[in-house]
This record gives structure tokens, C-alpha cells and sequence, in this order.
């Protein structure tokens, strides 16, 4: 659990300082990391820009109805926005939205553009609802691990076996 807390903070650190932060030797941690990668605990390494540096500093929530909520217009929706560069997370809802988007660009008009252009000209659109974010209040990308999670626990089956020395690592 430390690890895995350790590399949500920062994944870049040597793998000796995650060891030393971790208390554990070198070779465990290495071997630790190469499980959790090959059974998809860690899905990715992944450096987080700073938004506003990049002049991406604009957040738009855009709730989506589609026309039709048949299987193959939701696919071709899914296909479609996930080679939108601008739609940085997409969820697929239940209610009286079939999707919302999370959409970044560097202003008002470049949302236009791109909402004009590139969103709404698709026939499976039915009705939008666009929210502009003025504040970020909360972001992070930490999961919150506590020891009792079901996901630990499925690591524990599937990577490695227990025994009265691994037991309640992680």
C-alpha cells in the first residue's frame, strides 16, 4: 500500500528512493513494481502537465443526448470523441444524458469553434448542455487505497502468494 501511494505522488523517483520510502530492500520493490505493472495495477507511467502553462486553462462540461440510444450509435459516438485530442475524459451516464465530456481548450471562442465544427455537426447529436468550469476546487489523480479495498486484495490473488512473511503488504 505505501508503494502504491509512494508512485501515485511521483512516479518519477529512482527506484532506490521508492525502496527507502517504501522500508523495503531494492530488489523487493523492483519485483513488487513488475507485478503490479503485469497484473494491471498500474496501468501507466505518465508525466501530468500543468494546463494553464500550456495555455490549455479553459474547462468545459458538455452533457450529450444522442438521437438514438441504439448499441451501434453509441459506439460510433464513442469511436468518434475518442479521437477528439480536445475531450480529455469522457463517461458514458446513466439518466438523462448518455454522455458527459470534459473538454479543454484555450478560450471561449476556441470552444466555439471546435463545439461548432467538430461536435455538434455529428448526426448522432440530439441536445448538448455546456457547463463552463470557473473554478477548479478539487483535482487529483491519487486513488484512495486503504487496506480493506477489493482491488489490494484481487492484486494479492492474482500476483503472489501469501504466507506469514508477505502477508498485509502490498
Amino acid at each position: 500500500m505505501l508503494l502504491l501511494r509512494e508512485l501515485q505522488q511521483d512516479s518519477s523517483r529512482p527506484i532506490h528512493i521508492l525502496s527507502e520510502l517504501a522500508s523495503i530492500s531494492l530488489a523487493s520493490c523492483a519485483r513488487r513494481l513488475k507485478r503490479m505493472e503485469i497484473s494491471g495495477h498500474i496501468d501507466r507511467y505518465v508525466a501530468l502537465l500543468n494546463p494553464a502553462a500550456m495555455g490549455l486553462d479553459l474547462d468545459v462540461f458538455i452533457s450529450i443526448r444522442l438521437t438514438t440510444q441504439t448499441l451501434k450509435a453509441m459506439e460510433e459516438f464513442r469511436k468518434i470523441v475518442s479521437s477528439m485530442p480536445e475531450v480529455v475524459e469522457c463517461y458514458a451516464l446513466t439518466g438523462d444524458s448518455d454522455f458527459l465530456l470534459h473538454v479543454r481548450t484555450s478560450g471561449v471562442k476556441e470552444y466555439n469553434v471546435w463545439l461548432q465544427k467538430k461536435l455538434i455537426v455529428l448526426s448522432s447529436i440530439g441536445t448538448t448542455h455546456s457547463s463552463i468550469s470557473l473554478e477548479r476546487v478539487k483535482y487529483s489523480t491519487m486513488l484512495p487505497l486503504e487496506s480493506n479495498q477489493i482491488g489490494i486484495a484481487s492484486f494479492r490473488k492474482s500476483g503472489r502468494k501469501k504466507n506469514k512473511h508477505t502477508r498485509g503488504r502490498a
